[in-house]
């Protein structure tokens, strides 16, 4: 059985560009989990970890 965990880092520091601590949610939205089902008996999300100092 492949299992697999993904886990979330929302972090823009040191990036001189706007929104890219934004990554992790885009990506889910766009549908990773279902599209990683294909390759994966079981696909968890944990969640994003919490980054001090990000909103």
């Amino acid at each position: 059985m492949k299992k697999l965990s993904i886990i979330g880092m929302p972090m823009d520091l040191g990036q001189m560009r706007r929104g890219v601590d934004m990554g992790p949610s885009a990506i889910r939205y766009a549908g990773i989990n279902e599209r990683l089902r294909v390759l994966f008996d079981e696909v968890e999300d944990l969640g994003d970890i919490a980054v001090a100092g990000q909103r």
